[in-house]
Order: C-alpha cells, then structure tokens, then sequence
C-alpha cells in the first residue's frame, strides 16, 4: 500500500481524475434507478478527491479517505478551489473504524485490487459495513482475472501521457505463478529549468466473482447488480476487464 508518493502530483495533473468524475457523472442516475438516494458518501481510496468534490456539488456530505498522504495534499488543494465542504481522512480501507455513519461507501479505479491479500478484500468489506447504516450501499469496481492477465500486457510498453509538463510511460505484466499484475510506471514532470524522474511499481490481484460475491455476503450484503458497463448497467461477462457491483447492508 506504500505507493502513490512520489506519483502523486503525476496523478493529480494528469487526466486519471477523468474515471472518478465519469463515475461521478454517472452514480446519479444509477441510484435513482434503484430508488437510493443518498445523505451521506464515505468514498474509500478517494486519492486526488475528484470524485468526492464532485459529488459534494450534489449536495452529499461527503468524507474521503485515503492512506496516502501525499494524495490527500492534493484532494484538500481540490476540495479549497471548488469550494467544497469535503472531510478528508488519513486511514487505511483496511481497519475503517467507522460505525452505522454512512448511507453510501464507494471505492473506484479498481483501487480494491491493490489489495492482494484476500484476508485484506474481506476485512475491507466486513469495514465498509459496519461503517454503512443498515439498507446502505456498497458500490465499487474491480479489475476482473481477464482484465488484468489478458488486457493490461497486450502492449508490454505505452506512453500514457505526453504534455509539457509530464511524460509517463507505464509497462504492465502478469505472472501467472502468482496470480498478480504488476505496473512499472516511469514518469518524467517538468519542474521549470529541470525534469524529476520519477518511477513506482504498483500491483494488483484479480479476484474470481465468485470469491468477492462470498466474501461480500460474509460481510452482510445482498448484491443488487454486479454489471460490465456501469453506463449501460449490462451485466459483466467472461471477458469483462471490469466489473461494478451494487451491495446493499442487510437491514432497511
């Protein structure tokens, strides 16, 4: 769980703020499908906050929370210049010590998949719902087994971004002895009269549904959806690189 330090500022200057506000575009109109509406948002790994300080615009109180600090530098910076009242915690997803205080927790950008030992996904879920309020949703997406051996190493080297201020170039991999995916992430950021180098290696695990489906009904929830397209609300297939659940607490 130790990155995102150096590649903190590559992040929030770069466009990976674009999933967290296309999901806050589209959570909306999801819950309302389902006839959720929302008081209060606890999103989990809220990294740069763009997705909470869009969704305090919706008139949510929202907390964030993140264990890097060097993130919640830059979600505080965004939350000061939208002028939104968001709560920024320092924690690990891992040990939530919140209780019945939420009715929605989200967690996106497949950032559960860092989490790479089972025993971690599970305590991760029994937390988020003891912090929910009974009848509270869970929502998340999650990089599938397909995703992440088959998609992420088509291209063993690609430029990820190439802008006057940064040149990123990621080099993903999958052992299949492990079962984990890795990402070497090399990056260059202007800095005035000189470049930083700048590189980190970041790992996830895919997870069968079948084994996120028990952890979350160890946990207490019942799934409402698990979809492939979260605009289309389609329900996932085999060769989903992605997958959203929609988990509802027991209760109300």
């Amino acid at each position: 769980m130790g990155v995102f330090e150096k590649f903190a500022h590559i992040y929030s200057d770069g466009d990976y703020g674009d999933f967290s506000r296309r999901m806050a575009d589209l959570l909306p109109a999801a819950l309302r499908q389902i006839g959720f509406e929302p008081r209060t948002l606890l999103d989990l790994a809220c990294g740069d906050g763009s997705f909470a300080v869009a969704m305090a615009a919706d008139k949510l109180k929202v907390t964030g929370l993140d264990v890097s600090p060097h993130m919640l530098e830059f979600a505080r910076r965004k939350a000061r210049k939208a002028d939104a009242g968001v709560e920024f915690v320092l924690g690990d997803m891992r040990t939530l010590t919140f209780e019945a205080q939420f009715d929605l927790v989200t967690c996106w950008f497949d950032s559960l998949n860092y989490l790479t030992e089972p025993e971690d996904l599970k305590a991760t879920f029994i937390g988020v719902s003891l912090a929910l309020r009974p009848g509270g949703l869970f929502v998340f997406d999650m990089n599938t087994i397909y995703g992440l051996a088959v998609n992420w190493p088509k291209s063993p080297c690609y430029l990820q971004q190439d802008t006057d201020r940064i040149f990123e170039v990621h080099l993903p991999a999958f052992d299949h002895e492990t079962g984990l995916a890795s990402m070497r992430i090399i990056a260059f950021s202007n800095h005035g009269d000189s470049w930083q180098r700048i590189e980190e290696e970041h790992e996830e695990r895919g997870y069968p549904q079948q084994q996120i489906r028990s952890y979350l009904r160890d946990a207490g929830f019942q799934i409402l959806a698990c979809w492939g397209s979260f605009r289309e609300m389609s329900e996932a297939k085999p060769d989903s690189g992605r997958v959203w659940y929609v988990a509802k607490k027991a209760g109300q």
